[in-house]
């Protein structure tokens, strides 16, 4: 039972560092990776915190744990709390606009709060969910209106831009079919620590779904998307718990955009929507069969184009960042 909590807190410690993010043990016990969803009590975990932090395995600072020997990540979370606020400001300008798109249901803000990927030049990620049968008409409508405000990513304006790579409909909320095959099976890819074997899911895609920001979500389908995509428990059996700090990032519903926005969407629910849609479909394929640097026609999931999911993730890094996450905790010593 130690060992199992040690390997828990070492593993989320080690994904953590790979970006540079300590935890705090509120954090800690929400992210704590734990194969077969095995949970822990508060005790247990602030137990075996002190024994890790004494045989040199972890370092606590300012309320913050953390590898040993890392302690710089500290000072840099810190230094970067108002490059996170900026962010998210700018986000929240974006997503106040696309909340006006007729069948654009929610939109979440990926990747910042945990500083995963970002720096001062980068740009903002988003995760749409639009309505079923209208997702190329939605994403059609979204690009043409960021890019009017000046608002949306292109390939020469990246910062602090909105990037519209992301989108599913709402009967399509499970994700873990795009997931990177779970090699939790296949003995050579685990690592055996003291008898101790860590898997090797898609770590990356679990922890993003576990920190998405509902910035635009009028009808909660935060909630519908946990209970879609239940598998995280799995090995993140805490992922989906409340987390007040989201709250303070929410785009209230505007009564006259929303009123013209109610009014498209009874006016395009029926055939000549339907029109629409196929028309807005055939166009952005046609536009997308002239990119012929892309990778949408090799067999994985970093391109998807279908009328259930819009995915544009060229440089998908999840393989990478899973190697990196092993290769971490290889370096570990529970003791």
């Amino acid at each position: 039972m130690e060992q199992r909590i040690k390997q828990s807190i070492l593993a989320t410690l080690a994904y953590f560092d790979i970006f540079d993010y300590p935890l705090t043990q509120l954090e800690l016990g929400r992210f704590l990776y734990a194969e077969d969803g095995g949970k822990w009590k508060d005790t247990e975990v602030a137990e075996q915190l002190r024994h890790l932090e004494n045989i040199h395995q972890l370092r606590h600072k300012e309320g913050y744990y953390f590898l040993f020997g890392r302690e710089e990540i500290v000072d840099r979370r810190q230094r970067n709390i108002w490059f996170i606020e900026r962010k998210m400001k700018k986000a929240i300008r974006g997503v106040k606009k696309l909340a006006h798109i007729p069948f654009v249901r929610a939109v979440f803000v990926c990747n910042t709060v945990s500083g995963v990927g970002i720096d001062e030049k980068s740009d903002i990620d988003v995760f749409i969910i639009t309505k079923k049968g209208r997702i190329f008409l939605a994403r059609a409508i979204a690009t043409l209106y960021l890019s009017l405000f000046n608002l949306r990513r292109t390939k020469r304006k990246v910062k602090d831009k909105i990037c519209l790579s992301f989108y599913v409909a709402d009967d399509n909320l499970n994700l873990q079919g795009i997931s990177l095959p779970d090699l939790s099976g296949v003995a050579s890819a685990k690592i055996d620590l003291s008898g101790v074997a860590l898997a090797k899911p898609d770590i990356y895609l679990m922890y993003w779904l576990a920190q998405l920001i509902p910035v635009y979500d009028p009808d909660n389908l935060l909630s519908s998307l946990q209970k879609a995509n239940t598998w995280v428990k799995k090995y993140l059996p805490n992922a989906f718990s409340g987390y007040d700090l989201l709250s303070r990032w929410q785009v209230e519903n505007n009564k006259f955009w929303q009123s013209l926005k109610f009014f498209f969407e009874k006016t395009w629910q029926n055939s000549y929507g339907d029109l629409l849609e196929k028309q807005a479909k055939e166009m952005q394929l046609n536009k997308m069969k002239m990119n012929y640097t892309s990778v949408q026609n090799e067999p994985d999931t970093r391109v998807i184009v279908n009328d259930k999911m819009l995915k544009f993730h060229e440089k998908d890094k999840r393989a990478e960042y899973r190697e990196r996450w092993v290769q971490k905790f290889n370096g570990l010593d529970l003791g």
